[in-house]
């Protein structure tokens, strides 16, 4: 990729020498090529879309806020981009404004069949980040319409910032092997490092989990073929983890499967389960039980669900108790992936199930185990 990308560069040196145009910051102009260049490459190579968005304000350039973070300068990557446009190597469709619609569309670029024939063969393995680059924010807050906004840092943020960038350096530096799966298309090999996503007004209303890495899109059958730390990995997780959590809230074990009720298939109960949590009322609950799920007999599958965790009904029908469960399990993996990683041990999280190698499967399970006992003093079932 080395000989190529200079190769890239040098066709760009040559055509501004043709227009009589100065090259200035030469190292610069370098730099954001490379980092153009490399992420069409992996866009076309490992996403659904090989589209990227890009801006051409020049004020998103210049104004750091905490979701955007500068590190590309306006003039050189408009550049850049404008002489690879210029050499056949992108392809763009320019932005603009839709004045019947009232709304702006970003410009967008990919790679074309000339650039990916010249990288051809390229091990993206190789790609490594640039230390110059600065970190994204990890503790994210979104609004119910899932815009990201603002808030205040205390000291619950920054400590909460700062386990995470220990635990994503440590994931930049550990063994995590793709070569046995094709994530071509699927999932970017190269996003090895997470966030934590939280929603409502403040970070205290709930959510918190944790995403970002490639293997969360994974099926799992190929999730099991990772290596990591030079091993096979296995995979465990809580058994009926929402279900299991509002049952030790009210101090009671879950001693059996709560998703099998006599005369309905285990799927349908365990999917309607789920939205009994997060469902405003009883009806807005059958609604999507019926439109999303296509469930037949819901009202039916509703009332037996009602009637087998009595136990708990007073916990259905109440979005603020999902948000509280979806807080609950991130809480659990924070305590999980600070325990693994301070042992020195890579585990990959799938918000209430985690990645190791083979070799350390008991520890895993004893952290999650220990994670759960230690808020709800129950042990809970881990397969």
């Amino acid at each position: 990729m080395a000989e190529q990308l200079a190769g890239l560069f040098g066709e760009v040196v040559a055509l501004r020498v043709g227009r009589n145009q100065q090259l200035r910051k030469a190292g610069r102009v370098k730099k954001h090529l490379d980092v153009l260049v490399l992420d069409l490459w992996v866009a076309a190579n490992y996403y659904p879309s090989p589209w990227r968005m890009v801006s051409r304000n020049e004020t998103d350039y210049r104004q750091e806020t905490r979701y955007r973070k500068l590190y590309l300068k306006h003039a050189l990557l408009m550049g850049v981009l404008d002489d690879l446009a210029k050499l056949g190597y992108i392809e763009e469709k320019r932005g603009f404004f839709d004045k019947q619609k009232g709304r702006g569309f970003q410009t967008r670029i990919r790679a074309t069949k000339k650039l990916l024939e010249l990288l051809t063969g390229f091990d993206i393995a190789k790609i490594e980040r640039d230390p110059e680059a600065p970190e994204e924010e990890v503790i994210i807050l979104r609004d119910k319409d899932k815009r990201q906004i603002d808030y205040t840092d205390d000291r619950f943020t920054d400590e909460m910032r700062n386990d995470l960038h220990i635990y994503n350096a440590f994931l930049r530096q550990s063994d995590i092997n793709t070569e046995a799966v094709d994530l071509r298309g699927v999932a970017d090999p190269t996003a090895i490092t997470v966030k934590r996503i939280f929603q409502g007004d403040s970070i205290n209303e709930g959510g918190g989990r944790f995403y970002g890495g490639f293997w969360e899109n994974m099926p799992k059958q190929d999730r099991l073929k990772l290596l990591l730390q030079k091993g096979p990995v296995v995979e465990l997780d809580y058994v009926a983890i929402h279900p299991t959590i509002a049952y030790a809230f009210k101090g009671i074990p879950l001693t059996e499967d709560p998703y099998l009720i006599d005369g309905c298939e285990r799927s349908d109960v365990k999917r309607a389960f789920l939205v009994l949590f997060n469902c405003k009322d009883r009806e807005h609950a059958l609604r999507t039980v019926r439109s999303e799920f296509h469930i037949k007999g819901a009202e039916l599958l509703l009332s037996m669900i009602e009637q087998k965790h009595e136990a708990i009904k007073d916990s259905f029908y109440n979005p603020g108790f999902g948000m509280t469960l979806q807080n609950t399990d991130a809480w659990l993996a924070e305590r999980i992936l600070k325990r693994m990683t301070e042992a020195g041990i890579a585990c990959l999280p799938i918000h209430d199930s985690f990645i190791v190698s083979e070799k350390y499967v008991m520890e895993l399970r004893e952290a999650m185990d220990e994670a759960f006992y230690n808020i709800f003093l129950i042990h809970p079932s881990i397969k």
